[in-house]
């Protein structure tokens, strides 16, 4: 039998490098596991700093490792798995594995024979590099951290969305605004990650218990606890849980060392880690041509003064303000309206005079703090006012955006119309022959078409929120890129091909090409053409797209996006230098042709009043509505209701329902007295989808011809009934 020293296992996932030392009894020497952020050369040598590589003449590695390592042999993940289970654990039922892009449920029968598994496809939502995000984006060193403080929570969790890293980080604002603290909102979302894991693997799956918890994950005492509640049952874990495909691997060598396989080959030698790295290079290959415009114009965003207002003061900071005035320091008292569109991660004004002249535009981060976002717009243009000797009469106010409820309760607004109307209308102003809307902002992407200046339809991302401009922002920030040095270089850039399904699949392949040499521009470059390929596949219908296209939201000023949705598009896409203001400018102009001449307007010098801001849950019914408070000149104001009341009516108030469409048609389309049967068979019509419309033609259809019917209309529990029966995911739409 062939003399044995020792053995090192080499597990390389997506986010993590595993490393086990084994020697020939078997017994584990030594371990080490960290995050390798795309740099697999230098995260391999820091992991392998504390074993002697001159003792060890064999590696076994996983197969996701062996085109980065010199091995003797290598086996399959899953494989090493169970056999690091059966190793350290004897006897076990079923094996729930989750790493940092997947998670699967591996079923054994009563002979711990392997008998199927589920996992996870192509969403990421309840792996462990979706917690790293939701890490970073708290301000935490790591998920470790992230881990810790959700076990230190004891108090009432929020609901945080934990299907899309990007909705995610919009439900940890608002649990931030309501006053959740970070062990609260920790804990959240390690409850979300487990209800996703569980919904996707165990519903209706045969387990056997005990159940082995490994990966990366299996670290997450959080995770564990939530999954143990929502299973009724303990899940195992060890010290080596985060390692069993290192483990395992180097547990098969042995084993196949022991039978004799491996005796014609050779052991190898290593003394430094530059050994067990492959030295070939991969070729680089581009997918993709440079981006560059052929058939677009693009605007110059320079305007009339341009500046960054920061309050020494009070510590108020305002990003870039851009002023475009059209009036002289000694003009004329002039009547205008104010358009303020706050959303998820920017707050926008516009000042437009009632001849629907663009006085000054307005652009600043919201914050998390919608209510200080508008106070600091406010106290810019009360100070550009001054500056520039202004005589400004508001006669008309109004706001839209996610936060427009309570910005037009703080400013007084007169209208506060959805974000679709906003931009539709300064769409028709700004090209009056527009069909399509493509507007992508920081969380959020819409698709709209129109028809003779009027929408026929919108779409807005719901599922997956990966061609956003949070995302873009994201990837500038990790790659060390100013955003506003993003589209200068990104331009003219050639770049490869990288995922479009989800923000944790494109990160990993942006760190694979970090790792093959491809330089960072090039890196940012094929993050572009992710965001549009998302985009064009999850909100937009390429056969609905028009001739003449805008593309607005903050995201049009990056020049290099614009030129990859001409590129893919073949079309020339229409930017205009408010783009970042359509919302706001939008409000301005329905102002402006109602012809409002309105007071209410609180005035720019509001942002002197502290407003108190504060949340309660309303008690008066099952609805449990999330209310907001804000105190404005020792006024109340509040939204958030479901019913008709308001805040100082103390009881539930029904909404007054004249005419309900549904309910009418239903008595119209009312069956007939059922015929005497004439045929001996029933016919099963489901009540879903496209077939809830046609649902009373099918059944009258078969009634003429004397066939009985049964629908699913009564149907009780269709979505739990179904999740035991479907093979999708919790989060997979259905075409």
């Amino acid at each position: 039998m062939q003399i044995l020293s020792h053995i090192l296992g080499i597990d390389i996932g997506s986010v993590s490098i595993s490393v086990v030392l084994v020697n020939s009894n078997k017994d584990i020497i030594n371990t080490s596991y960290l995050f390798h952020h795309g740099n697999i050369g230098s995260s391999l040598e820091k992991a392998s700093e504390n074993i002697d590589l001159s003792q060890i003449n064999h590696v076994a590695v996983t197969s996701s490792s062996s085109s980065y390592v010199n091995n003797n042999a290598e086996y399959d993940q899953l494989v090493s798995i169970i056999r690091a289970c059966k190793y350290l654990h004897g006897n076990f039922g079923s094996i729930l594995n989750v790493g940092g892009e997947k998670f699967n449920l591996s079923l054994f029968d009563t002979d711990q024979l392997y008998s199927g598994s589920k996992h996870n496809t192509s969403c990421a939502a309840g792996t462990g590099s979706f917690l790293d995000q939701q890490a970073i984006r708290l301000g935490l060193e790591s998920s470790q951290q992230l881990s810790k403080k959700a076990l230190s929570n004891f108090s009432q969790l929020p609901d945080i969305a934990t299907r899309c890293a990007v909705f995610a980080k919009t439900d940890l604002i608002h649990a931030q605004q309501e006053g959740y603290s970070i062990p609260q909102i920790c804990d959240g979302l390690c409850k979300g990650l487990a209800k996703n894991i569980f919904n996707t693997l165990f519903s209706g799956a045969s387990l056997r218990f005990p159940i082995i918890f490994c990966g990366g994950v299996s670290k997450n005492l959080s995770v564990k606890k939530h999954l143990e509640k929502l299973l009724q049952e303990k899940l195992t874990t060890d010290k080596y849980s985060n390692l069993y495909g290192a483990l395992g691997a180097a547990l098969c060598l042995i084993d196949e060392i022991s039978q004799n396989s491996l005796l014609q080959k050779k052991s190898i030698k290593y003394n430094v880690v530059s050994d067990l790295l492959k030295t070939e290079k991969q070729e680089k290959k581009v997918f993709y041509p440079a981006l560059s415009l052929s058939f677009s114009e693009y605007p110059d965003f320079k305007a009339y003064e341009s500046f960054i207002y920061e309050d020494v003061e009070t510590d108020i900071y305002i990003d870039p303000v851009d002023l475009d005035l059209s009036h002289n320091s000694n003009s004329e008292p002039t009547d205008c309206y104010i358009g303020v569109d706050v959303g998820s991660t920017s707050t926008k004004s516009v000042i437009m005079t009632d001849t629907q002249e663009v006085m000054a535009g307005f652009y600043t981060r919201t914050a998390s703090k919608p209510v200080e976002a508008i106070l600091s717009i406010l106290k810019v243009q009360d100070y550009v006012i001054k500056k520039y000797n202004l005589d400004i009469n508001i006669i008309g106010c109004g706001t839209t955006g996610s936060g427009r409820k309570l910005a037009s309760k703080i400013i007084g607004a007169d209208i506060l119309p959805d974000e679709i109307t906003a931009h539709a209308k300064a769409a028709v102003k700004l090209n009056p022959n527009v069909d399509t809307i493509i507007e992508i902002g920081g969380q959020d992407a819409k698709f709209t078409t129109l028809k003779h200046g009027n929408v026929t339809s919108s779409t807005m991302n719901a599922i997956c929120a990966a061609g956003t401009g949070s995302f873009i922002e994201e990837q500038a920030n990790k790659l060390g890129c100013p955003i506003l040095e993003y589209s200068k270089r990104t331009e003219s850039v050639k770049s490869p091909l990288s995922s479009d399904r989800c923000t944790v699949f494109m990160e990993r392949d942006m760190n694979h090409f970090l790792t093959l040499g491809y330089n960072t521009n090039q890196v940012l470059a094929s993050a572009l053409h992710s965001v549009r390929d998302n985009y064009l596949s999850k909100v937009a219908s390429e056969g609905e797209i028009g001739n003449t296209i805008l593309f607005q939201g903050a995201t049009a000023k990056n020049k290099a996006l614009v030129a990859a949705f001409e590129q893919k598009l073949q079309k020339q896409i229409h930017v205009s230098k408010y783009c970042h203001l359509t919302g706001a400018l939008g409000i301005c102009l329905l102002l402006s042709e109602q012809n409002f001449k309105s007071d209410s307007f609180r005035g720019f010098k509001l942002y002197k009043t502290k407003i108190p801001i504060s949340q309660e849950t309303c008690q008066l019914c099952t609805n449990h509505c999330k209310i907001t408070i804000a105190e404005v000149n020792n006024q109340i104001e509040a939204f958030g209701f479901l019913c008709g009341r308001d805040y100082n009516t103390n009881s539930y108030v029904p909404k007054k329902q004249d005419f309900n469409l549904l309910k009418q048609r239903k008595k119209v389309l009312e069956q007939d007295d059922l015929k005497t049967n004439e045929q001996t068979f029933t016919i099963g019509i489901p009540a879903a989808l496209h077939m809830v419309e046609d649902l009373n033609f099918w059944k009258n259809f078969f009634n003429n011809m004397g066939i009985k019917t049964i629908t699913s209309e009564n149907l009780q529990n269709p979505v739990k009934l179904g999740k035991n029966i479907a093979s999708a995911e919790f989060c997979t739409p259905i075409l």
